[in-house]
């Protein structure tokens, strides 16, 4: 269980892939996926299946699979999933990832897959033009209407090791490849960085980008200085611009081991917020990136391990060991509600979806599972397959 075993220590294309999932007559709605007129939610369990992996869509009380053909032992497909609209019709599409991939002989290279709701085209496959040994593209997916980012944070740059890339797709085009050497991209690609770790959409064409293990090292290019793991952020204004603006967010704390931009996200009306799991606390910032309220919670609980934005202004929270999860108002970071903790690493993953939160607990017995927090109801739905591994790594 060579994926799950790197699962467990965390912190501490080419189409003609067929795909198999119910195919509604009617999509409404931006997460419709199957066209049942109900707002979907994408569940990944990437060890699943012999750790080809395996991914769930959440449709009512259904749980529907989603699958494409050619997926090999240890492809870890469903390691990030999103809905997105990447192609016109009313359908959502599925993007989900599968890093550990071999692409053309170059073993865990990675890959991304758009699977276009309804079923009407083919799935499409994602590589990088130049596939890296290693570089474990699909790693981290963010999605706006038609414009998907994909992380591949352990890419090299050159001849720095594990620097980290970002790829980005707009509609049915080519996949754009950004790092932290491209002109006006802040900061430096360094050895070890993993440029693209996290990943969060931002207004527009706009892009959150965590680097959650670039050392605090002052100026220039260093390798092996300065405060180890203490982790940064870039925005980027626009992924698309010819000419990128963009804007650097180092720790704040400065201190080493934070992993600042292990997760981030953005929420509208309120701007970016980055977690900081290693030190245990969220910072919070205003749509000019000025920082605002830092939300904190004491222990090893891994705070801020995973972050959900929703679209009346919340964010969720994860500290999957022991911590439970947290709901804040982003604007200034009080207290909504809070989830206790519960079986499994409840909190590893989080999504929002209408008025309702989905709280990922892999390693929940005894396939994983999801639950399911309604916005005014007390009551928790959990939501578990029938079959799998650990259900709930990933949502979307």
């Amino acid at each position: 269980m060579k994926i799950r075993a790197i699962l467990l220590a965390v912190l501490l294309g080419v189409s003609g892939q067929g795909v198999t999932h119910v195919t509604g007559t009617a999509c409404a709605g931006v997460s419709d996926f199957d066209g049942d007129g109900v707002d979907d939610v994408a569940v990944g369990d990437p060890f699943a299946e012999g750790q080809k992996g395996a991914v769930h869509v959440l449709s009512g009380d259904t749980s529907i699979p989603v699958t494409v053909q050619g997926l090999a032992e240890g492809d870890a497909f469903g390691w990030s999933v999103r809905l997105a609209k990447v192609n016109a019709d009313e359908c959502a599409d599925l993007v989900v990832g599968a890093p550990y991939t071999d692409v053309d002989g170059n073993a865990d290279a990675g890959t991304a897959y758009v699977i276009y709701g309804g079923g009407a085209l083919e799935p499409r496959r994602l590589v990088a033009a130049e596939p890296q040994r290693g570089a474990r593209l699909g790693w981290s997916l963010a999605a706006r209407g038609d414009l998907v980012v994909i992380g591949a944070p352990y890419e090299d740059d050159g001849d720095l090791a594990d620097a980290g890339a970002i790829y980005a797709l707009k509609g049915g085009g080519a996949l754009r490849r950004v790092t932290q050497a491209t002109v006006e991209v802040r900061g430096n690609s360094e050895v070890g960085d993993q440029f693209g770790y996290s990943l969060a959409m931002g207004p527009g064409n706009g892009v959150v980008v965590g680097v959650p293990y670039e050392n605090d090292d002052g100026q220039g290019q260093q390798v092996d200085s300065g405060k180890v793991d203490s982790g940064s952020v870039v925005v980027i204004q626009d992924v698309l611009a010819e000419k990128i603006v963009s804007t650097k967010l180092d720790s704040p704390t400065d201190k080493a081991g934070d992993k600042y931009g292990y997760a981030v996200a953005w929420v509208d009306g309120a701007g970016p917020a980055v977690g900081a799991p290693g030190a245990g606390y969220v910072q919070l910032y205003d749509e000019k990136l000025a920082p605002k309220a830092r939300v904190r919670q004491e222990g090893k609980e891994a705070f801020g391990f995973s972050l959900a934005a929703s679209a009346d202004g919340r964010l969720a929270i994860g500290a999957p060991y022991g911590g439970g999860v947290r709901v804040v108002t982003a604007a200034d970071g009080k207290d909504d509600r809070r989830l206790p903790p519960a079986d499994g690493l409840f909190g590893w993953s989080l999504a929002f979806s209408g008025n309702k939160l989905f709280v990922g607990q892999p390693d929940a017995a005894p396939y994983g599972k999801v639950t399911v927090a309604a916005r005014n109801s007390d009551e928790l739905r959990a939501v578990q397959p029938p079959k799998g591994a650990d259900f709930g790594v990933s949502l979307g």
